[in-house]
């Protein structure tokens, strides 16, 4: 199956237009920069070791913002458009100008994995974190890679949801433990070692690495858990599509 360019990137404009028009989406990874800097400036500097634990408030900030913008803002940035226009019945005009599903999920994508990435960068030096101390490469492909996830899980939802209203009930417990990630992370060790295994822990340990005198190391662990939630994710996406359609009533 051939794809044309020119669709994807009528598709692309649109999708571009939509999330800068609606300020809730747009929203919500400019406050993941501007929280992590308003609580930069409010908590204290404690590095590891002085609290008894692995902690330092440059990592956890980072974590944080991290799996805010990641999770939060591309489920939401890729849930959101896909039930309003089946709400609004937009899809269906979509769909009857010949543009095909691929074809539109490729052009919804691009646009928010753009900004997910250039706020994943912006988030590093917000949080104190010195860019010069970031291996750009490793972090670039580790980040990108969770921000993938993020938007398939998003397609996922906006493909099975009917409306806005049942997008926002069913992403809501997925946002809360991804974005519970950090906290969890600290203060149970149980909880550490089962987070290991979501893509949000490889966040959270990858910004904790990035914030001490140790280099971040790439993993099989990090690397297996990874590919395995993007092709698991995949695998469900077309499940669900196939099962669904994209427009389905």
């Amino acid at each position: 199956m051939s794809l044309s360019f020119r669709k994807i990137s009528a598709v692309l404009q649109l999708k571009l237009r939509l999330i800068l028009s609606n300020m809730s989406i747009i929203f919500t990874p400019i406050f993941a920069i501007i929280f992590v800097v308003v609580m930069r400036n409010l908590m204290p500097e404690v590095e590891a070791g002085e609290t008894g634990m692995a902690f330092s408030t440059e990592g956890f900030l980072l974590s944080f913002g991290l799996i805010f913008n990641i999770a939060i803002a591309g489920i939401s940035m890729s849930s959101s458009p896909i039930a309003e226009e089946k709400e609004k019945h937009t899809l269906r005009v979509l769909m009857t100008s010949s543009v095909r599903g691929p074809e539109y999920f490729i052009g919804s994508m691009i646009p928010i994995l753009v900004i997910l990435v250039a706020t994943n960068i912006l988030l590093v030096p917000a949080s104190g974190v010195s860019l010069g101390d970031v291996p750009l490469l490793t972090y670039l492909v580790i980040t990108t890679l969770a921000s993938l996830i993020s938007i398939v899980i998003g397609f996922i939802i906006g493909v099975f949801a009917k409306n806005q209203a049942q997008a926002t009930l069913v992403s809501t417990p997925i946002l809360v433990l991804f974005t519970s990630t950090p906290v969890l992370k600290v203060f149970n060790e149980t909880f550490a070692d089962i987070l290991k295994y979501t893509y949000s822990g490889v966040l959270a340990n990858l910004s904790e690495t990035l914030s001490s005198t140790a280099e971040y190391q790439w993993n099989i662990t990090d690397t297996s858990v990874l590919l395995g939630w993007l092709f698991l994710m995949l695998g469900i996406f077309m499940y669900v599509y196939k099962k669904n359609g994209l427009d389905s009533e």
